[in-house]
């Protein structure tokens, strides 16, 4: 990360926007609402655009069906040129194959972050500034961009049910200041009104809420089985150590899992342990599912003001999407690491996933991240 000066807080300035007279932006566009009514809006706003879709997956994977038909219908509507890249084979090679490893190691990844990383603001900003002459990436994403004193940093947005911050934590300044986010101010009901008062066809669309690549109809259990084969093991209960049944592949459980255990026991047990090398699952009551410290590696640090002489910073974090923010001490380790402390046992802190760091005092601006990789039990 470059080094910059750090102007501290980043929480009041307003959600950043170039100067449309110096700019040209290219617009993400995978044929959803979100993104076609990117391109609406900064249309309405006088921008220069193009819009650009990443082709990823072949068949019938569950997001990017009729996608970048979609797209092309949307800009072809409003005038606007449209390119797809093919990047199946990056996407492949990197994205679905570090899935699949991931889930072999007894970790639960989150593929949508490394194709934000990778992908998005990897092989598709770097193909519109240097083919098509963009200045900018605008993205569908709910966050808020914020500018100050030549630092840029995420806040969360608008509509709290909508942030994704969380999925951003990995972009870097360089990457930020070729980053515009145009919903960073809007709620998802406005987004579609804005969609409908546009006549754009996509503007009742269904949102995809699953993996891109798992196809339509199959679980994910169902498609890792396909990819990794059936590998049965035991299931072990923690602390007595007995066998309570026999699983398909450990890679079908993650942390704090309850449902679907398919065993039967006198008090409700979660999945507290996975043991690729041995292909055991083990199950326990839920207090054994508290931890008090996380480990994670490539750390992000996006604004380093909140960082003291030790290294270390007090944060409001979240260990999964969508969970609640809690208070944490963060210390920064060698190798981008980075340990971090609760101050209250937390459940379920699950290798793959990943850990997002927020001020302490509002719990709005993103700090940064890194992805977990072990953790110590209380």
């Amino acid at each position: 990360m470059a080094t910059i000066t750090n102007p501290g807080s980043l929480v009041e300035a307003p959600n950043y926007m170039p100067d449309p007279k110096n700019s040209r932006i290219a617009v993400a566009m995978s044929g959803g609402v979100d993104s076609s009514t990117v391109l609406a809006i900064l249309k309405n706003q006088g921008y220069e655009l193009v819009g650009i879709t990443a082709w990823i997956v072949s068949g019938t994977g569950r997001c990017c069906d009729n996608g970048v038909i979609d797209a092309v219908k949307i800009c072809d509507q409003l005038g606007v040129e449209h390119h797809a890249i093919d990047l199946r084979q990056d996407f492949a090679e990197g994205i679905v194959r570090d899935f699949h490893e991931s889930y072999a190691r007894g970790e639960t990844p989150i593929p949508c972050i490394s194709c934000n990383n990778d992908v998005k603001w990897g092989s598709l900003l770097a193909y519109s500034i240097e083919k098509l002459g963009a200045t900018h990436l605008a993205s569908g994403h709910y966050s808020r961009l914020a500018h100050q004193d030549g630092q840029f940093g995420l806040i969360r947005p608008k509509e709290a049910r909508k942030d994704q911050t969380y999925m951003l934590w990995g972009l870097t300044q360089e990457q930020l200041s070729r980053t515009v986010f145009p919903l960073a101010d809007l709620t998802k009901d406005e987004v579609r009104a804005i969609a409908e008062e546009n006549n754009l066809c996509v503007a009742s669309k269904p949102e995809s809420q699953d993996i891109c690549f798992v196809s339509n109809g199959m679980s994910n259990a169902d498609y890792l089985t396909r990819v990794l084969g059936e590998k049965p093991g035991e299931i072990i209960e923690i602390e007595s150590g007995d066998v309570l049944g026999e699983h398909k592949g450990s890679f079908n459980y993650t942390y704090g899992q309850r449902k679907g255990l398919g065993i039967a026991y006198s008090e409700a047990l979660y999945v507290v342990e996975i043991d690729p090398k041995s292909n055991r699952v083990y199950v326990g009551t839920r207090d054994k599912l508290e931890g008090q410290k996380a480990y994670g590696k490539d750390c992000n640090i996006l604004n380093s003001s909140y960082i003291n002489d030790d290294d270390c910073f007090e944060a409001m974090v979240m260990i999964r999407y969508n969970m609640d923010a809690v208070p944490a001490r963060v210390k920064l380790l060698a190798n981008n690491e980075v340990e971090v402390e609760f101050n209250d046992p937390v459940d379920a802190i699950t290798p793959g996933q990943a850990i997002a760091f927020y001020d302490r005092e509002t719990g709005s601006e993103l700090i940064g991240g890194a992805w977990i990789t072990r953790e110590e039990r209380a």
